[in-house]
Order: structure tokens, then sequence, then C-alpha cells
């Protein structure tokens, strides 16, 4: 295994920005169907190891986790909602010019956010869920990190989340 690499995502953060901006090329300039590339680029950023990471949480998810003691467990109505529709941000790479990688890194990661929010939230597809929702800290902790289609949920996620229900019954 190459150096940076686990089996299906590239860990060191050089190598990763390089790797994506040049396959988003090669995929930009394929004679493929526009509705293939989407599907390839989706694939082609799954090898980012915190690809759709966790930005925020919204007043209702945090109320679900509440029930059940902060914990995550099955069907609980809660999900990942992308900030910028994954299928329309695509589209739009495939659709405009970047000049350089750390161009196309800055659009990538400012359009590859997720909250935390109910199925419900998740299902209006609004811009709207980020209105109100509290801030998941990027730090050492690493929270929510990316997992599948899920994401990791320990006892960091689990006294955060407690910390911050209690703050705000403050």
């Amino acid at each position: 295994m190459k150096k940076g690499y686990t089996k299906y995502h590239i860990i060191d953060k050089k190598i990763l920005v390089k790797v994506l901006f040049h396959d988003y090329l090669v995929i930009k300039k394929m004679l493929a169907p526009e509705g293939n590339k989407i599907k390839m680029l989706s694939t082609l950023f799954s090898i980012n190891p915190n690809n759709w990471r966790v930005t925020g949480i919204t007043l209702a998810a945090l109320e679900i986790f509440k029930k059940h003691d902060f914990k995550k467990v099955p069907r609980m109505g809660i999900n990942r909602s992308h900030l910028i529709q994954r299928h329309k941000f695509y589209k739009h790479l495939l659709n405009i010019e970047i000049s350089n990688e750390q161009k196309f890194w800055e659009n990538y990661y400012k359009n590859d956010r997720t909250v935390l929010a109910t199925s419900s939230e998740n299902m209006k597809n609004s811009s709207t869920i980020t209105e109100g929702a509290l801030i998941v800290p990027n730090d050492n902790r690493n929270l929510f990190k990316t997992s599948g289609y899920s994401w990791k949920h320990k006892d960091e996620e689990e006294n955060f989340l407690r910390a911050l229900y209690y703050k705000l019954q403050k």
C-alpha cells in the first residue's frame, strides 16, 4: 500500500488534493453523459476520509439525541443533510473552469459540508436547514467522522452533544 493511503481513502491531505483535482479534470474531459460523470465524481470524492463532514446540528436533531441519551441508535431519524445538494454541486463542478489544485480544494471543501438534521428536515432539501443550526467545531476531537454513509458516534460525540444540550438549557 502506498504511503498516505488506506484501502479506500487517501489520508495525506497533499496527496488527496492532488489526486482529487487530477481525477476531477479527467472525469470532466470524458465523453460520457453528464449523469455518469456525476456518479463518478461521487465515487471519486469518497476517497476523502472526511467527505460529507459534519459542521452543524439542528435543534430538532439534538432533541432526538437527548431522547436516546445522546447515543446513536438505529432508525432514530437523524441524517447528514448536505448544505448544497451533491448532484447540483457536482453538476456545477463539471461546468466551471478551475485553474489549480488549491482553488479546486477550496471550492470542494466549502461545499462538502453537512448538518445533522432530522429525516423530515433533510427531506425538505432546503438551504434554510443551516439557519439556527448549532456549530460542530472542527478541532482535534474530529467529531462525527465519516464512516461509509454514516458517521462515527462514540463517547466523544455523546459528551459533546450532552454538553451542548445542557449549555442551551441555561
